[in-house]
């Protein structure tokens, strides 16, 4: 059987104030063609197919167009399992009707977890689409109240489970140890309660994940997809990808890689503003997302709508000579000092590299031209 494995679509993205569905559409499109390229029989979804538990609209249409191009145009069936941004009970709407079309959605975890059985040349294969498990709502929904994390959480509800003979494959939405995580996910708790062991998932022939951003293997049968596109700039180094199984009748696997090509990349540029500004002449990706990091230490002059000019997509302009070196709770003590010192004091506030001998020199002439006009003399040299 031949799978391909998505997860943490977040449809709905807004990064920036920038909302992504156009970028979102391409990408998709882009995974169908892949999917009848390859002959994948099935597509599972580990979670977070929206960004938030109320989608808007658009987010909605661009994934009913996705699910109807691969289950009405190419017979390839689904499998989803909601994550921690989507709700359950939303996403599980009309669930029982879609099953005949090949759309199989998983419900929370109210409903219990059923699975889900398609068959191959080899047999069947059992697919356990584990909703998003919260150890408060298992607490409650069990009256159990050892369960206290989301480790404890996910191991009852694993061990439970009666898998079947022959292949039995997981889906779920977490976060276990030995995962890398990027700064677009939102955190699931305070600290590192949210922690699952991989080891839980040894009964599994295959589990494939959702949550971290990042497409990684976490062990020998433990896998998460990553994010179809970029959703922070912490993830700007890294390749985006789906991941396609092909499991044989003994359970093995074997996995390939097929990159995506997003409609704009992200990235982050760094230099002076004249230097930049050079460059984006002939830069092929001017229209690509950036992050642009200014090292000028002078004044700068509407130096936002240059760059926006040329950057068209532009999100964020960040002044690296300035960006501060001590936290907002340092302050400048001013009591006893000349005007140099407080100026001196505040450029090494804001800037770890504090004043050159050149502006110094510079400061020490301001200085001495105000005092001389506010004092009508002909020479005043406060500077020292």
């Amino acid at each position: 059987m031949r799978i391909l494995h998505l997860a943490d679509l977040h449809l709905g993205k807004i990064i920036f104030d920038l909302h992504l569905t156009v970028d979102q559409q391409h990408i998709l499109e882009q995974i169908v063609a892949i999917a009848v390229r390859e002959g994948v029989e099935v597509v599972v979804i580990s979670g977070d197919l929206y960004d938030r538990s109320i989608p808007p609209v658009q987010a909605t249409m661009v994934m009913d167009d996705f699910l109807s191009r691969l289950l009405i145009d190419h017979g390839i069936k689904v499998i989803i399992t909601p994550g921690n941004h989507d709700s359950a009970e939303r996403l599980a709407f009309a669930s029982r009707l879609l099953k005949d079309q090949g759309l199989y959605i998983a419900s929370g975890m109210s409903e219990g977890i059923a699975p889900v059985i398609l068959h191959d040349a080899a047999g069947p294969v059992t697919f356990w689409p584990l909703p998003y498990v919260d150890p408060l709502t298992l607490k409650r929904h069990l009256g159990d109240l050892e369960i206290d994390d989301f480790d404890t959480a996910l191991q009852r509800v694993v061990s439970a489970l009666p898998l079947a003979p022959g292949r039995n494959l997981c889906l779920a939405h977490c976060f276990t140890g030995g995962g890398e995580a990027s700064e677009s996910e939102r955190p699931l708790t305070i600290g590192n309660s949210s922690l699952v062991d991989p080891a839980h998932f040894a009964p599994f022939d295959l589990t494939l994940l959702g949550h971290l951003h990042r497409p990684q293997q976490i062990s020998a049968k433990v896998f998460y997809a990553g994010s179809p596109l970029k959703y922070s700039f912490s993830e700007a180094g890294q390749s985006k990808v789906v991941a396609i199984f092909d499991l044989a009748a003994d359970g093995s696997f074997t996995r390939t890689l097929v990159d995506l090509v997003p409609l704009r990349e992200m990235r982050t540029l760094s230099g002076e503003l004249a230097e930049i500004l050079t460059a984006a002449a002939t830069d092929p990706g001017a229209d690509d997302y950036l992050w642009i990091e200014l090292t000028d230490r002078g004044a700068l002059f509407d130096y936002a709508a240059k760059l926006r000019a040329a950057y068209p997509n532009l999100l964020n302009i960040t002044r690296t000579a300035y960006a501060g070196n001590g936290s907002s709770g340092d302050a400048i003590v001013v009591r006893n000092k000349s005007e140099s010192e407080i100026v001196s004091a505040f450029f090494h506030h804001v800037s770890s590299n504090g004043l050159c001998s050149v502006e110094e020199s510079v400061l020490a002439e301001v200085l001495n031209d105000l005092l001389r006009q506010e004092h009508g003399e002909e020479s005043c040299d406060r500077s020292n």
